[in-house]
């Protein structure tokens, strides 16, 4: 049994090292075996075919890296560390780590450009690798660090895009030679998202918010009117305002029964706030709707057309996503050059932003264009490739997306991780 083991062990090292160099397309069976120094038909003993060994050889570096990523957890408190450390992590795989690390990096963009992965009992190993992540986000919800607004699938989603992002641009195409001096950038945006502040601006919100040049529009909520005001919209969805009690509203919140009274008279007034301040909104998008002014609505306006444009044409995103985006050869060519074009508009919205005040002046644009692609891609993989929502969800998502990527640039966040 030993001898067995220690050949199916041969037999993986050597399909991690062969495949992280060659990718599953250029890679043989033989060529693996001889590598392992064991007979081709050996393989088929322990794998159905090369996918099955592709997806097992990164299933076992998951392990790995889920193992070493709790160690670094050790002796770190608050969710707020556990993320930066999570964060952190990732940046020096890319950086400084070599073997495992680096054969890890290259075999995820291997798999999770292949269908079949995600059927397959390696995909579980990255769920369970993921599943730290919403663990450290229920957490800092629950001791309320982080916002309790939040959709956990996609924030998940787009953290994890946003650090693939990082990973290509070093590993890929060479934009940087290293990501750790992005640290701090990123944990500003990341933390600028989700945090909890009483800062208005952290609510960017289409049509009630208008930041121009000073920064805040004179009609934006305050942070705890925000939350009452979303939480009474589902504890009224779900039990009717006849029966929603105020003393729910203010738990589902996270603020004082009487924190509701210094912002709504009484039930029906929050009740009607709903439908009034969505009117407002409402009539803003219409008004702006031509002709953006202002650069966070110029943002919104990207993001949205970004996601518009790329998703009219499904059979080619599916393509882009799973055949050419993690294909390292992409980087090479012209389209990669064409593809790096259609962001420089992205660019040009961020330094009006910056120059009139609205965004933030220490704003890293290369950051938050990794940022943005990251989660245009992993949730653009979750809607048309493995097909998990309805379109109704969709245009939820994206509305949500939106408002923490244009909260992301104009919030101001404290430097609580400084030292993580």
């Amino acid at each position: 049994m030993a001898n067995n083991n220690g050949k199916k062990q041969a037999i993986l090292r050597a399909g991690q090292e062969v495949f992280a160099q060659k990718g599953l397309v250029n890679s043989t069976i033989s060529e693996i075996a001889k590598r392992a120094k064991v007979g081709d038909s050996i393989i088929y003993h322990y794998f159905e075919n090369k996918e099955d060994l592709l997806f097992s050889a990164l299933q076992e570096l998951m392990e790995k890296s889920y193992k070493e990523l709790l160690f670094h957890f050790k002796g770190l408190m608050g969710p707020v560390s556990h993320l930066g450390k999570m964060v952190w992590f990732h940046l020096y795989q890319n950086d400084f780590s070599s073997g495992d690390a680096r054969l890890m990096k290259n075999l995820l963009f291997e798999c999770r450009s292949n269908k079949e992965f995600y059927h397959h009992a390696g995909y579980k190993s990255l769920q369970k690798y993921a599943g730290l992540m919403l663990a450290i986000l229920k957490k800092g919800i629950k001791e309320k660090y982080f916002r309790d607004d939040l959709d956990l699938g996609i924030v998940r989603d787009m953290i994890f895009g946003f650090l693939d992002e990082e990973s290509l641009s070093c590993l890929a195409y060479r934009e940087v030679d290293e990501t750790l001096s992005d640290f701090e950038s990123i944990m500003s945006l990341i933390m600028a998202m989700i945090g909890v502040g009483s800062d208005a601006v952290a609510n960017v919100n289409p049509g009630i918010s208008n930041p121009g040049v000073t920064g805040v529009n004179d009609a934006v909520k305050s942070d705890k009117a925000e939350r009452v005001r979303e939480a009474s919209i589902s504890i009224f969805a779900q039990k009717g305002h006849r029966k929603a009690t105020m003393l729910e509203i203010a738990e589902k919140a996270g603020v004082a029964e009487g924190t509701i009274y210094e912002y709504f008279k009484n039930k029906n007034d929050l009740l009607y706030s709903i439908p009034r301040d969505q009117f407002k909104e409402y009539q803003y998008r219409l008004k702006r709707v031509f002709d953006p002014k202002n650069p966070v609505d110029k943002l919104r306006r990207f993001i949205g057309d970004y996601f518009r444009i790329f998703s009219s044409n499904k059979e080619f995103l599916t393509i882009f996503l799973c055949d050419i985006k993690l294909n390292k050869q992409f980087y090479n060519t012209e389209a990669f050059v064409a593809f790096l074009n259609t962001n420089e508009m992205l660019y040009e919205i961020l330094n009006e932003g910056k120059e009139s005040g609205a965004f933030r002046s220490d704003l890293n644009n290369r950051v938050f264009r990794n940022l943005f692609l990251g989660s245009f891609s992993h949730l653009s993989i979750r809607w048309y490739v493995l097909e998990r929502v309805t379109p109704l969800e969709m245009m939820g998502e994206l509305s949500m997306i939106t408002s923490l990527l244009c909260r992301a640039v104009t919030r101001e966040v404290e430097n609580v991780f400084e030292n993580i």
